[in-house]
């Protein structure tokens, strides 16, 4: 028996000598002993294009007129993290796992609530939060209204916003050919394209209006621009990664307005479809992969040669209808807000 239990000693030894758990079973929760989190750990640029100085330079202001934020930050190692920016109403909440932070802001909360695109003036928090330590903060002054003129490509670009801003802007205050083709459909009596501002889009200014009357099956027209190059200005080609985000609203009652989105690839032009059955603008988003042609198939690349914008009659017929676009937006990795 006393020859038993050492040999079930020495191989519960054996056993134990072999076998690492905290080395071979998954990642580790908390950083190695010798990881430290320090203010200084987090960095903060004001962003303009793609040039940048530290907040710190600029009297710890932030003006968005003119650009956003680059929040970065080096751990030397992986770790899970939390960015958090905050005023007293509004916040946006970021989190990863990696050796490094790379986060460019241009004053997004994370809802879309009372048609505001960009947090309120005035202080703002930031806080990073490394898992097991405790988190570090900075804050600085916040002011100035987003035009989206001057993203980094990692964020996105502004395809157009009928305020002469965008990759291809409009060139005037009033539709002309230079802007892009325009037409109606059969049947229609009444067309006009117009840049109102009347109605007052979220993002200010100007807005493009679609007005089609007469005695029309269900397309009322459209407006086309060319976009060649859109895609070596994305900052990725992965359709799966990047989101299309535009301000749409009808006239109030017209419940059989539609709004037809399409992006043109080699002559087919693929869609998102949609009823406004809402009051006011609302802004959708959309991941290009799934826009696809009637017949379903899906957007093949971002070699995007135009896009369009037309004015249907959906779920049924109507004979006088109109349809209002503004913000031509896409973001890379996610649509503007998540919610």
């Amino acid at each position: 028996m006393k020859i038993k239990h050492i040999l079930r000693g020495g191989l519960l030894a054996s056993i134990l000598t072999a076998c690492n758990p905290v080395e071979e079973v998954g990642p580790l929760i908390c950083p190695s002993e010798s990881f430290s989190l320090e203010v200084d750990d987090l960095k903060i640029d004001v962003v303009s294009g793609d040039t940048e100085v530290a907040i710190e330079s600029s009297n710890n202001e932030l003006d968005l007129s003119s650009g956003g934020a680059h929040f970065f930050s080096d751990f030397g190692e992986e770790v899970d993290w939390e960015l958090t920016i905050s005023n007293e109403n509004q916040t946006k909440n970021y989190s990863g796992n990696g050796a490094q932070m790379d986060i460019y802001w241009y004053g997004q909360p994370n809802k879309y609530v009372d048609s505001k695109l960009q947090f309120d003036s005035g202080k703002v928090e930031v806080s990073l939060k490394v898992v097991c330590h405790d988190p570090v903060s900075k804050d600085f002054n916040l002011f100035g209204t987003q035009d989206f003129s001057s993203l980094n490509s990692k964020y996105g670009i502004l395809i157009r916003d009928w305020d002469k801003n965008g990759l291809f802007p409009t060139l005037a205050d009033t539709f002309n050919v230079a802007d892009g083709w325009q037409g109606a459909g059969g049947g229609i009596t009444t067309w006009n394209v117009d840049y109102p501002t009347e109605f007052g889009s979220p993002s200010g200014g100007k807005y493009l209006q679609l007005h089609g009357a007469g005695s029309p099956s269900w397309y009322l027209g459209g407006h086309s621009f060319p976009t060649d190059g859109l895609s070596d200005d994305l900052g990725t080609q992965n359709v799966d990664s990047l989101y299309l985000n535009i301000l749409v609203s009808a006239e109030e009652g017209a419940i059989n307005t539609g709004s037809q989105i399409a992006m043109g690839v080699s002559g087919i032009n693929y869609l998102r479809v949609e009823d406004v059955n809402w009051e006011g603008w609302k802004l959708l988003s959309y991941k290009f992969s799934d826009f696809a042609t009637n017949s379903g198939a899906p957007l093949p690349s971002t070699n995007i040669e135009s896009f369009v914008l037309q004015l249907g009659a959906q779920p049924e017929q109507s004979s006088d209808l109109k349809v209002r676009y503004d913000f031509v937006l896409v973001t890379v990795g996610a649509p503007l807000f998540e919610e």
